[in-house]
């Protein structure tokens, strides 16, 4: 049933959008504001109504179970508006809304009540229609607020399950030693996102008694989207062990792969070798890779060949095996292009040899871990804020 009659009740007075759940609390010092403050916001729909008579006792009652909004005053007894807005946002720290009313016009006053922490400014004497809808402005701005908050900490939390999942891809320290040790190698890994995910992924695999093979891939992006494509390689990777001996075989066939799954502006650099310590040899194949360097015992260090096609381009890159002598000392530094490429600045990108000057020093460093001397000596400090995903592997053959 429908007319235009003047409700009789309080609860047929209600307009549509009002907000039954929000509290208000009204503070000013005479009792006939609070009054008519309180009659135009329930009148509106507005029923969680709180009073203070001054900021004293507001402060009070901020404290103890904070609104969801204060309408204020500014000339009050004990404490005034301005200093109740500064206490509520510097002590408090609450970022509820602050409606303040004022009949001042001068723009000096109401600069300072913004300054003060103030969301708005209302006229007074009260304007109905002005504070209903300013009152629900602000009620819903802060609801869209934290509804955004409270989406941002689920993101945050589902970014950290995830990143715990893509962490637990990389094999620990001892796994890896159980690996290579018996082969007769020690091993160094580093491994640092950019953003809470990355794309960056390394591996290490038993071969047969005396190799294993050590893998890098570098995926495009950052992210979400290349760790997803990360978790595709791991995926991928786990059911290649038949190629583990064959470096070209197994990059073409993680080539084939992800050419299949990968969106056309995707793709890939890696590094796949084959490391036989006691026979002092290393088989690999690349596919864009940076040039790994290989430290030489007795000093100096050699370049080796990263070229080649990068990964999920052609279905049919092929990638030729190269071999190096490795010798007992010798050390393998393959690594990902963050270490040297600056993207503020290209000037001050490091070429090869001027990063294997700056790893044989991080080597040869006894005061400080490799990781720590090596960012040191690239970056300035250890705890550097890294514009891609960081890699790199360093494996040592040890004396037969």
């Amino acid at each position: 049933m429908s007319g235009h009659g003047i409700p009789c009740s309080g609860a047929e007075t209600k307009t549509a959008g009002a907000d039954e759940r929000s509290r208000i609390l009204i503070v000013d010092d005479l009792q006939s504001s609070r009054t008519l403050i309180g009659s135009v916001l329930s009148a509106a729909g507005f029923l969680r109504l709180d009073y203070a008579a001054d900021g004293i006792e507001a402060i009070d009652r901020l404290y103890a179970d904070p609104p969801d909004m204060v309408i204020l005053d500014i000339v009050m007894p004990r404490m005034d508006g301005f200093e109740v807005c500064r206490k509520v946002r510097e002590e408090l720290r609450l970022d509820i809304p602050i409606l303040i009313q004022t009949g001042v016009q001068e723009a000096e006053y109401r600069v300072m009540a913004f300054d003060a922490g103030a969301s708005d400014i209302v006229s007074k004497p009260v304007n109905a229609g002005e504070l209903v809808s300013r009152v629900r402005l602000h009620l819903e701005r802060r609801r869209l607020m934290d509804s955004l908050q409270r989406y941002r900490r689920r993101m945050e939390e589902e970014l950290l399950a995830a990143r715990a999942m893509q962490q637990s891809l990389l094999m620990a320290d001892d796994d890896v030693g159980a690996i290579v040790i018996p082969r007769g190698a020690t091993m160094q890994t580093y491994h640092k996102t950019s953003n809470v995910l990355g794309g960056d992924l390394w591996q290490v695999f038993p071969v047969d008694e005396h190799r294993f093979g050590i893998f890098m891939i570098d995926l495009s992006g950052h992210g979400v989207s290349a760790a997803i494509n990360a978790f595709r390689v791991h995926m991928l990777a786990g059911g290649m062990m038949t190629l583990r001996a064959d470096p070209a075989g197994w990059l073409e066939a993680l080539n084939l792969s992800l050419f299949q799954i990968l969106p056309v502006e995707h793709f890939a650099t890696a590094f796949y070798g084959v490391v036989e310590p006691r026979q002092g040899r290393l088989d690999y194949a690349a596919a864009g890779s940076p040039p790994p360097i290989l430290l030489r015992d007795g000093g100096g260090w050699e370049a080796l060949d990263g070229g080649g096609l990068i990964l999920g381009c052609s279905q049919s890159a092929r990638y030729p095996v190269r071999r190096a002598e490795i010798g007992s000392g010798d050390r393998l530094f393959v690594y990902s292009d963050a270490l040297y490429e600056n993207f503020d600045d290209p000037d001050r990108t490091f070429d090869t040899a001027e990063l294997a000057e700056r790893v044989e020093l991080a080597v040869t460093d006894r005061a400080l871990p490799f990781s720590d001397a090596l960012l040191n000596a690239l970056f300035g400090t250890s705890d550097c804020q890294l514009r891609d995903d960081l890699t790199w592997m360093l494996v040592e053959v040890n004396a037969p």
